[in-house]
């Protein structure tokens, strides 16, 4: 049984891949994804979906991180790091169960694994910043389980 850490580290190749070798997203779908995962239908639909999604909403992501990038251009941060915070921005807005800690956390883990030590403290700064633009503004449309920790948010907004 596969986790979703195992799911966001893959598509975070994924997305990496597309963006070194350009390509359509279903070619990086059936070459990357689909593989790993293909005794695991509920993580392999996680995946395309992160994926699917990511590549889809791009521009909107984009527009979300290049607000919190103080002193910094999209395009000139890490291939790995912009993988890793366009994924995590995703799902902050398109996956309403996935809870924001949840996200942040996973991302943080990832980027330290496969970039640098620094790049944590980076992607989480990003992250917190767009998680709180998205709490204030009203675009963080969280369900159920995904809902988990909204009070802390609530809270921490009120005291900015």
């Amino acid at each position: 049984m596969s986790s979703r850490r195992d799911a966001r580290e893959r598509v975070m190749q994924a997305l990496y891949a597309r963006e070194l070798a350009g390509g359509k997203p279903r070619h990086h779908v059936y070459t990357l994804i689909e593989p790993e995962f293909e005794d695991d239908p509920d993580t392999l639909e996680f995946a395309q979906s992160l994926f699917e999604t990511t590549a889809r909403s791009e521009r909107q992501i984009d527009n979300y991180l290049e607000t919190h990038l103080q002193n910094w251009e999209l395009d000139r941060i890490s291939a790995i790091d912009r993988a890793v915070l366009r994924m995590a921005t995703c799902e902050l807005l398109h996956f309403e169960d996935v809870p924001p800690k949840v996200t942040i956390d996973e991302a943080i883990e990832i980027v330290k694994r496969f970039s640098t030590l620094k790049s944590g403290d980076f992607v989480n700064g990003v992250l917190d910043a767009v998680l709180m633009e998205l709490y204030t503004s009203g675009d963080l449309n969280k369900t159920g389980r995904g809902r988990v920790g909204l009070d802390a948010i609530a809270e921490r907004a009120s005291q900015t």
